[in-house]
């Protein structure tokens, strides 16, 4: 990065760093930190230790990969065997590792739930023969009260409703889908898309909006970008394995072994060709 050179005055450098903060696309948490660390830098001297210490910091920020994310290998035959050959001795803590990613595979193959609503039977019908046949749990509803009710029994993934239906819209269902679980991601399909509708629905926590008719293509598409997105923002809350023990005890091979046996990618630890 070219923030901080000696010699240049201090306000444009800040001013650069107030850039490349906004850009880096963090998530708002982490962005209101190094914003706000970034307003204490700019009262300080440049020379100073706890300045270069600042900026270190918010540099170490802006360089994490937060908007991207590999898909796990959850070959647990796999696993065992980079583990073996890579760890002699050590079982119980290989033995829960392989627990851990067992779990993991569990969770996994649990399908996602996908709520149909809409009005018009022939559309509701396709959509849940075309979303079963992708592998996903359907549910239908034939208006927008019916989904309401569904709602409140169910935790869906993602919704895809109509908006133009009699007594509840989808403005409804996407409120009360909203209401009931923030993770989950709602599709709006309407067949008189207007720009102000979009607008509207994105307000309120609408993934997407897409008009009639539907390209098969697209929804496709966008219910895995949709889950994918789902996916991201919850796997902060996955558990966390915690390595303890003095130097040179393995702790750090231990992590490059699970990073090499999810496909993670882990500084420092090279995929094989």
């Amino acid at each position: 990065m070219r923030i901080f050179k000696k010699g240049e005055p201090q306000i444009s450098d800040i001013d650069d760093l107030r850039h490349t903060v906004r850009d880096a696309k963090m998530p708002s948490q982490v962005e209101q930190v190094a914003v706000k660390e970034t307003e204490r830098l700019s009262k300080m001297s440049p020379s100073s230790a706890e300045y270069t210490i600042g900026v270190n910091y918010i540099e170490y920020l802006i360089s994490l990969p937060w908007q991207s994310m590999t898909e796990d290998n959850l070959d647990i035959d796999r696993a065992e065997q980079i583990l073996n050959d890579a760890h002699y001795g050590l079982h119980k803590i290989k033995d829960r590792i392989l627990e851990h990613l067992a779990v993991r595979i569990l969770k996994s193959s649990t399908r996602h739930k996908i709520l149909v609503v809409d009005d018009e039977k022939m559309a509701r019908m396709n959509l849940e023969f075309v979303f079963t046949k992708e592998g996903y749990a359907v549910q239908t509803a034939a208006s927008g009260s019916e989904a309401l009710g569904l709602l409140e029994k169910t935790a869906f993934d993602v919704v895809v409703t109509d908006f133009k239906m009699d007594q509840v819209d989808g403005m409804g269902v996407l409120e009360q889908a909203k209401r009931k679980n923030p993770h989950t991601e709602v599709i709006m399909v309407t067949g008189y898309a207007t720009v102000p509708r979009a607008i509207e629905a994105m307000k309120k926590g609408s993934y997407h909006f897409l008009s009639k008719p539907l390209n098969l293509a697209e929804i496709r598409s966008t219910i895995k970008k949709a889950l994918f997105k789902k996916k991201y923002l919850l796997s902060v809350k996955g558990p966390v394995l915690c390595f303890v023990g003095p130097p040179g005890t393995g702790k750090t091979s231990l992590g490059k072994s699970i990073a090499l046996s999810l496909e993670r990618n882990l500084p420092a630890c090279p995929w094989p060709e």
